[in-house]
């Protein structure tokens, strides 16, 4: 089955009769915002005369790119596909393309599947967001075998030797966030912990960084055992709402990773919106949203974007110079951002 304009209103992170509009040249959409769906799309090998015609003629592609991104939807990795999707518009030129696979949720059986077919596909490297799995690191040591080098970006895996890893310092991230609580809360505090999975392995050794500044600390903090939402707004609503209704003296929530909207619906059900502090990651909708509306105290952005859009361009410079990273470890600085962050000044 091909592609569709909703799949790549979804990678986009745009409604589908914007993709229609573009597709279709019917104009109404930002440049930027049209090149984006444009190299989404062939990258994804949506065809169409239409789409052809769109796209700048180059010679011959000689190097492809696979990107493998999980949790299709979720704003964070929406955002580290823009930025990938970004360098590769401007490497079309070079003969340098992208094949973009998709998967749900760090679905171990898909990502092998998929990965599977990027060896069938013979793609020159690979960056993508992996599921933190055993099997995972023994399918990309296939690519590594053949010279394919592999760039791994955001989510940590275990017992692989990359090419190079682009995202945040997790554990220096969790420290972060807890150096915050230490100013705004005081001794004794109650503390109650949302993450994704055991899966991703950054998220928990934000939260070690998370926990290991908080219990070193005098102020006795009580820090709940963390729970998981799995970055789905369902289970995050289910699990806040019975953490919240068994521990209605919470004082701060600590988002460490996605599941953001069924969270906040869940506190505002039980009364602790407004009532709790909240330090959360990411600059999606809901958390710029309750940020400016007073519900959080801080947020802290990884800069997605310009992980995905250096992942690419490492591989590019590797491809076309064999130009290597001076580093195999890029990280991220982590931005602490406040209300006054979004306010428009003259």
């Amino acid at each position: 089955m091909g592609i569709t304009m909703n799949e790549i209103a979804d990678m986009c992170g745009v409604s589908r009769g914007t993709v229609d509009r573009v597709l279709n040249k019917r104009g109404g959409v930002k440049s930027d915002t049209a090149q984006r769906i444009l190299a989404a799309a062939e990258s994804l090998g949506y065809t169409r005369k239409t789409l052809a015609a769109s796209m700048p003629v180059s010679a011959s592609v000689q190097y492809r790119i696979g990107l493998l991104i999980n949790a299709t939807g979720h704003p964070y990795f929406t955002d580290i596909m823009a930025g990938m999707l970004t360098a590769l518009e401007n490497l079309l030129s070079q003969n340098i393309t992208g094949i973009v696979k998709m998967s749900h949720g760090f679905d171990v059986e898909q990502q092998l599947r998929q990965l599977d077919e990027m060896l069938q596909q013979n793609v020159d490297a690979v960056a993508l967001t992996p599921a933190n799995d055993p099997r995972i690191a023994d399918k990309l040591r296939e690519f590594t075998s053949r010279n394919i080098p592999v760039v791994i970006v955001s989510a940590l895996l275990d017992n692989f030797d990359y090419f190079s890893f682009i995202g945040c310092n997790h554990y220096l991230s969790g420290r972060i966030a807890a150096g915050l609580v230490k100013q705004i809360l005081s001794p004794g505090s109650k503390i109650a912990i949302m993450t994704s999975t055991r899966k991703m392995a950054g998220v928990s050794r934000r939260v070690t960084g998370f926990t290991d500044v908080l219990q070193a600390a005098k102020q006795n903090y009580q820090i709940l055992p963390p729970v998981e939402c799995f970055d789905d707004d369902a289970i995050a609503y289910k699990t806040v709402s019975s953490l919240s209704q068994k521990n209605h003296d919470i004082d701060l929530f600590f988002f460490a990773a996605g599941g953001y909207s069924g969270a906040y619906q869940a506190l505002e059900d039980t009364g602790l919106l407004g009532k709790c502090k909240i330090i959360a990651f990411d600059t999606s909708e809901p958390n710029v949203f309750h940020l400016t509306h007073g519900n959080v105290a801080a947020l802290l952005n990884q800069h997605p974007t310009e992980q995905g859009r250096q992942a690419i361009q490492q591989i590019a410079d590797y491809l076309l110079k064999r130009s290597v990273p001076s580093s195999k470890e890029t990280y991220m600085p982590v931005e602490i951002l406040v209300d006054e962050s979004f306010t428009n000044t003259v």
